[in-house]
């Protein structure tokens, strides 16, 4: 391969984000260097770790995630402006990043946001580490928006969920990105998959709908050298606990991406 030196933009997917880390070690096995990051919501979440050299941490949490630990952190008294007001994440990534500034990531890293009173994109590239992603990662109705320098952040999903641009534009010569909200090619795959949804999944599957129609034309306009697009439909809004099997899905779905670039 002549792509020994990579950007990366990872998408957003809620649960299906763990896939970024199977992705990450594809690359690194293929000996393809990681020169910067962009991150939507949960790629964003992942996007820390990685540049900071502490995806290893991580990964061990996800593998040793169950589902009452994911309750836990989906419990919060709810607010006006969101359901969760987002501390224990904030708590996880303060216990696991510290608290440096995105100026000071080994890789250079950016994360995506959107600005919810002009719906314009905000791209994070110097503040807290720990405010970017949360900014990245707050799903409106669910977590609390973040206020910064005037704006009222949300998830970045519903802008550009696969920065591709933004890597680009860091300077990223070859970019690998990863689409965790690809919908079947058979419509009898449901994107809901409970008969009597809550309101996560309910916000979950619409958001899974949008960004998907959106990814597409944004690819259309803007592709990445390779495109990584795990097969996890089967892993819901909310499967935190399925973080093993997403990874090797990622990882299967990266090393196949990879293979045909190089043929």
């Amino acid at each position: 391969m002549k792509m020994r030196e990579t950007g990366l933009a990872l998408g957003g997917g809620a649960a299906r984000g763990w896939a970024h880390i199977g992705v990450i070690r594809a690359l690194r096995e293929n000996n393809i260097r990681i020169t910067h990051i962009a991150g939507t919501s949960i790629g964003a979440f992942v996007g820390a770790f990685a540049a900071t050299g502490r995806l290893d941490d991580l990964e061990r949490e996800i593998l040793a995630f169950d589902w009452k630990q994911g309750l836990g952190y989906f419990a919060s008294v709810p607010s006006r402006t969101g359901m969760l007001n987002g501390r224990r994440i904030t708590d996880f990534l303060g216990e696991h990043l510290g608290s440096i500034n995105l100026t000071e990531t080994r890789i250079p890293l950016r994360t995506v946001a959107t600005d919810l009173r002009n719906g314009n994109e905000v791209v994070l590239h110097d503040c807290g580490l720990i405010k970017a992603v949360r900014a990245s990662i707050a799903v409106p109705g669910i977590f609390t928006p973040v206020e910064h320098n005037g704006r009222l952040l949300v998830d970045g999903g519903l802008v550009n969920p696969v920065p591709v641009n933004i890597v680009r534009q860091m300077g990223a010569r070859h970019v690998v990105a990863v689409d965790l909200n690809r919908v079947s090619d058979d419509p009898n795959t449901p994107i809901l998959k409970s008969e009597d949804p809550n309101v996560l999944e309910i916000i979950g599957a619409s958001a899974n709908i949008i960004e998907a129609g959106l990814t597409r034309s944004r690819l259309a306009v803007d592709p990445p050298d390779v495109l990584v697009r795990p097969r996890l439909e089967h892993i819901s809004f909310l499967e935190f606990n399925r973080g093993q099997e997403a990874l090797q899905v990622g990882y299967a779905a990266a090393m196949r991406a990879l293979a045909d670039q190089a043929g």
